[in-house]
């Protein structure tokens, strides 16, 4: 991503506010595209077009929401290792191979969405619902749509069309919006539900037009033995994505099963209170992710750049001098954006009264409200160190990270819950408080030994290619 915090930092340059609105508009799509399209489209169609969620809006909400949840619980460690692999491909810049790569995987994750979304969707049973096998269909084309667009948008950042980009996802939405009225007039809440995911199929139709108008894909067959390879190369950032992807979810996924409702007729269940917190509170994630994107990530790019360059060619006095110049510019990265994100929380936590009332429509608590933008703000922090650690290429630390993430947020998600006055949001806070903290003890250790580890994995090679 740094790559793309690069382009950002030059549109931002050129200064005036057309450059400061293009990389606002360009990193927003790139950090949140998909999940923000579908909060926006959820609460517009729940306003501008409630006719067609008559027979069930907890229903069409379920499907959203599950689509989403599951997309990420399921295959969020496939995405890691798709992205390793890409990197390393637009890194020598092998665009041809990292596309065909980008329509295997969507091959792989398409055929494995399939079947889930069919098992899914083949137990839902309800007399409520006047289309029911027309619901059944285009929730699942959903889900699989949800699940391929999320592997498009890790590639089409490549083309740096951020502003194509943008309207394509601007164009997807109307498009969806517009469906969903027509064909929920006459077929009700499966016609809202198949106008909705035809919006999103044409935002990943759109999508894969423009990249294969800008490049040509290799021979996808090519890169199943390289891609499989991966796997077990990189088996602990694998685990770090599997256990990172389930933890952001677990919180919510526990409390619809411990203390939700379930949606009438159908096994589905949610927790309307706890999951319209979550979603509002994580959209205040956002101008932090685009800060990270634009500087935090880019400056300590280019510092750990400049610190392997000199390994090679510098005395060990100026090595040490260059690796203190990177842990500088780390903390001091880190120092700005947790300011930069802090003083949007802090607004935030006392505002809780006033948002909870009026955006919420007092479903929440101030309390719940509070301890959730508390705990995304921890969750940007610890994402920070969690991506620095990604470029150190200490996966195995990272991995036990998520491990302890995702078992924090589940145990203590439970724990609260369960106490005689419920507490939500304080096992998802208390999570990233910890695991922050972890991240940090970890990437501090392993700035502090990089050099000697370089050197040793060098010193290691030569001795095996000398026998």
């Amino acid at each position: 991503m740094a790559g793309i915090g690069f382009e950002l930092q030059r549109v931002l340059k050129q200064g005036g506010m057309t450059g400061a609105f293009k990389v606002a508009l360009a990193g927003i799509i790139i950090v949140a595209g998909p999940w923000l399209i579908s909060i926006v489209g959820i609460f517009a169609l729940s306003r501008f077009a409630g006719f067609a969620l008559e027979e069930g809006g907890a229903l069409f909400t379920a499907a959203i929401v599950y689509s989403y949840a599951f997309s990420l619980f399921l295959f969020g460690g496939l995405h890691y290792i798709y992205t390793r692999y890409t990197s390393d491909l637009i890194y020598i810049k092998d665009d041809s191979r990292a596309f065909a790569t980008l329509l295997l995987a969507m091959i792989i994750i398409g055929i494995l969405s399939t079947i889930t979304a069919v098992i899914g969707v083949y137990f839902i049973k309800t007399d409520q619902v006047e289309n029911l096998f027309m619901y059944k269909i285009f929730a699942a084309v959903l889900f699989v749509s949800v699940n391929l667009i999320w592997l498009v948008m890790i590639f089409i950042t490549l083309l740096k069309k951020y502003m194509t980009i943008f309207l394509v996802y601007i164009l997807g939405m109307l498009l969806s919006f517009g469906a969903v009225y027509i064909l929920g007039k006459d077929y009700k809440l499966g016609g809202a539900m198949a106008g909705f995911s035809l919006g999103q199929v044409s935002i990943l139709v759109m999508l894969l037009i423009l990249i294969r108008f800008y490049i040509k894909p290799g021979h996808i067959t090519r890169e199943i033995k390289p891609l499989a390879s991966y796997f077990k190369k990189y088996r602990f950032l694998l685990g770090a994505g599997i256990f990172y992807s389930a933890g952001i979810w677990i919180d919510k996924i526990a409390l619809w099963f411990y203390t939700g409702s379930p949606v009438e007729g159908t096994y589905l269940v949610l927790f309307e209170q706890y999951d319209m917190t979550v979603y509002f509170a994580n959209l205040t994630l956002i101008p932090g992710l685009v800060y990270f994107m634009v500087f935090s990530e880019t400056n300590f790019y280019v510092r750990l750049r400049r610190f392997l360059m000199k390994l090679s060619t510098r005395t060990f006095t100026e090595i040490q001098e260059e690796k203190q110049s990177l842990l500088k510019t780390m903390l001091l990265s880190i120092r700005e954006q947790s300011l930069f994100q802090g003083v949007i929380t802090f607004g935030l936590i006392i505002l809780a009264e006033s948002i909870n009332l009026n955006l919420l429509g007092g479903l929440s608590s101030p309390l719940t409200l509070r301890l959730v933008l508390s705990g995304v703000f921890f969750h940007l922090l610890f994402l920070t160190l969690l991506t620095f650690l990604f470029y150190l290429e200490r996966y195995k630390e990272a991995f036990i990270t998520q491990i302890c993430f995702f078992s924090i947020n589940f145990g203590g998600t439970l724990y609260f819950a369960s106490l005689s006055t419920p507490v939500y949001g304080a096992g998802y806070m208390i999570s990233g408080i910890i695991t922050s903290i972890l991240s940090g003890l970890y990437l501090f250790r392993a700035i502090h030994t990089m050099d000697r580890r370089i050197f040793g994995l060098l010193e290691r090679d030569v001795i095996k290619k000398g026998l």
